[in-house]
C-alpha cells in the first residue's frame, strides 16, 4: 500500500501536471517559444534543439561557432539551414549574445551550450547588461517520483546554484521553488525542509533554519502551502516512517518539494536517483527575467527537451 493517501494525492493533483510525460505534453499544447542556446556548438545541445522543435515545444536559437554547429548538424543529418545560427567565435561573446537576445525579447528561454555553468551565470547576473530582476537565482530540479503509490512529480533544490545557503537565502529558494509547482497547477504545494533528523537541535543549524521556514509557512508567508521542517528524508518520503516515529505531518510521505540544506546535500542526491532509478529529469533556475536552463554537460538531450518544456511553463 502506498505511504501516499488518496486524500492527499486528490488535493496535490488536482489540475497539477503528475509526471514528466505530462509536463511535456501541457507544454506541447502552448504556442511555440524561442531557446536561446549559448556556445551551441555541442552535439548533445543541439540533438535537443532539433527535437525541441519536432515536438512543437521551441524554434531555437543557435548562437556560436557557425561552423562547428553546421558541422554538427549535418552529422546528425539535419540540414542546417533550418536553423537560425548566429556565428559567435568565441565563447564569452557567444554567451553575451546570448543573454542579450534573450533581454531584448528575441528569446524566451535561454540554455546552456558548451559552457560552463558559472560562465553563462556570470553573464547572466551582469548588472548592466544581464537578467537580473533583484531575485536569487536557484535551481529546481523536477523528476518522476519512483515511490510506490500515484504517478507525481517530485523537486529537488537547490543543487545547482546556491553553495551554503543561509536562513534568508533557503526562504527564497522556497519561494522560487513554490513558483515552479504552482506554474505546474499544484494549487497546495508540500515542501519537506530537510536536515538530519526531525527534531530541533541548536548544534544543526540546519534543524533551527528548517523550523523557521515551517513557521514561517504556518503564517501563511510563502502563500498557500504546507511547509514541513525539520525533516529527515525518511519521513519525507515514508508516511509509515513517520508513525513509527511518532510524527504527525501533512507532509510527511506526501512531500513535493525536498529543499536541502546544503549544494552537496541536494546534488548528490539528484544524480544519484537520476542514475540509480534511473529517470530523465527536467530543471530550471528561476529568478531571472527568463528561465535558465542549465542541464550538466552528462544529461541526455531527452533531459535537455525536458528542460525547455519545463521553461515553457514558466513563461507567460
Amino acid at each position: 500500500m502506498s505511504d501516499v493517501s488518496s486524500a492527499g494525492s486528490a488535493e496535490r493533483l488536482a489540475g497539477s501536471v503528475c509526471s514528466m510525460e505530462g509536463l511535456v505534453r501541457r507544454a506541447r499544447s502552448l504556442p511555440a517559444r524561442i531557446v536561446v542556446i549559448a556556445s551551441a556548438q555541442d552535439q548533445v545541445a543541439l540533438e535537443a534543439a532539433a527535437l525541441a522543435e519536432e515536438e512543437g515545444l521551441a524554434r531555437s536559437v543557435l548562437v556560436g561557432d557557425r561552423v562547428r554547429i553546421e558541422t554538427l548538424l549535418r552529422g546528425m543529418d539535419r540540414d542546417p539551414k533550418a536553423f537560425e545560427i548566429v556565428d559567435r567565435q568565441e565563447t564569452e561573446e557567444a554567451v553575451a549574445t546570448s543573454v542579450k537576445l534573450v533581454r531584448e525579447g528575441h528569446g524566451h528561454l535561454l540554455m546552456k551550450g558548451r559552457v560552463t555553468t558559472g560562465g553563462l551565470l556570470r553573464e547572466v547576473l551582469h548588472r548592466d547588461r544581464g537578467l537580473r530582476t533583484g531575485s536569487l537565482l536557484s535551481d529546481v530540479f523536477l523528476f518522476d517520483c519512483p515511490l510506490p503509490g500515484e504517478l507525481r512529480l517530485m523537486g529537488i533544490t537547490d543543487g545547482g546554484i546556491n553553495m551554503t545557503p543561509d536562513l534568508e537565502t533557503k526562504a527564497r529558494i522556497l519561494t522560487n521553488a513554490l513558483e515552479v509547482f504552482r506554474a505546474l497547477g499544484f494549487e497546495r504545494p508540500k515542501v519537506a525542509v530537510l536536515s538530519a533528523v526531525e527534531k530541533v537541535n541548536p548544534d544543526l543549524p540546519s534543524t533551527v533554519d528548517a523550523a523557521e521556514l515551517a513557521r514561517r509557512g504556518r503564517e501563511g508567508l510563502f502563500g498557500d502551502c504546507e511547509v514541513a521542517g525539520p525533516l529527515a528524508m525518511d519521513l519525507a518520503l515514508s508516511a509509515e516512517a513517520a508513525r513509527r516515529k511518532g510524527v504527525e505531518s501533512p507532509v510527511a510521505g506526501a512531500a513535493d518539494v525536498l529543499l536541502f540544506p546544503s549544494i552537496e546535500a541536494a546534488n548528490i542526491t539528484a544524480k544519484a536517483l537520476q542514475y540509480m532509478v534511473p529517470f530523465e529529469p527536467g530543471h530550471v533556475v528561476v529568478g531571472a527575467r527568463a528561465p535558465v536552463l542549465i542541464p550538466s554537460r552528462s544529461e541526455s538531450a531527452r533531459a535537455k527537451v525536458n528542460a525547455v518544456a519545463l521553461g515553457r511553463l514558466m513563461v507567460d
